[in-house]
C-alpha cells in the first residue's frame, strides 16, 4: 500500500513509466524528513520559508496542534532527532496546512499519534482538501481514519480472494 502511495507521488526509486497526478498534490510519510536548521526551514521545505509570513508558520504549527514550537521558528537543531515520532508526524501535518495542497496523500500519517489528536487532525486535512476541489487519500492500519473517507479499498495476498475492491 505504502509504495503504491510513493509510486503515484513519484517518490519510490524503482517505479517507471507514468503516473500523473492533480496538480496540487502532496504527500505525508509516515516518517517525515526534515532539513538541520532553523524551525522555520524545516517547516517550509522544500520551500524557502521566506516565501511564508511568521504568522503562517505558526498558525500552521497551532493547527497542528504544536503550539510550543510557535515561538522557536528560529531555533536551529536536527529536527528529526529533537523530536518525538508524534511531533515529527504533526510538523509534517504543519507543512501540508501551510501550503494547502489540494490532494493530500497521507501514508499512515498519523500512527504515532493519540486518537484524539489524530482525529483532530484528519478533519483538518479533511477540509483543507474539500475546500480546494480535492481529495484526501489515506494509508492506514487504523480503523479510525476509516470515517474520513466515503471509498475504502482493501489489499489482500493474492489467492486469498479480493486483491483490492472500493467501497
Amino acid at each position: 500500500k505504502s509504495t503504491l502511495l510513493r509510486a503515484l507521488a513519484g517518490i519510490w526509486p524503482w517505479a517507471s513509466g507514468r503516473v500523473g497526478l492533480p496538480a496540487g498534490a502532496m504527500v505525508i510519510p509516515q516518517r517525515p524528513y526534515f532539513p538541520d536548521g532553523a524551525l522555520r526551514d524545516a517547516l517550509a521545505y522544500p520551500e524557502a520559508a521566506e516565501r511564508y509570513t511568521d504568522d503562517e508558520l505558526k498558525a500552521a504549527l497551532q493547527a497542528a496542534l504544536l503550539p510550543a514550537l510557535a515561538e522557536r521558528l528560529d531555533e536551529r537543531d536536527n529536527w528529526t532527532q529533537k523530536l518525538s515520532g508524534g511531533e515529527q508526524q504533526r510538523l509534517a501535518i504543519a507543512r501540508v496546512l501551510l501550503k494547502r495542497p489540494r490532494w493530500v496523500l497521507a501514508d499512515e500519517a498519523t500512527s504515532a499519534l493519540d486518537l484524539a489528536a489524530e482525529q483532530a487532525l484528519y478533519a483538518r486535512l479533511q477540509a483543507l482538501a474539500e475546500a480546494g476541489g480535492g481529495a484526501l487519500v489515506s494509508v492506514a492500519h487504523r480503523p479510525s481514519v476509516a470515517a474520513f473517507h466515503t471509498r475504502q479499498w482493501r489489499f489482500a495476498p493474492q489467492g486469498q480472494g479480493q486483491t483490492a475492491h472500493g467501497a
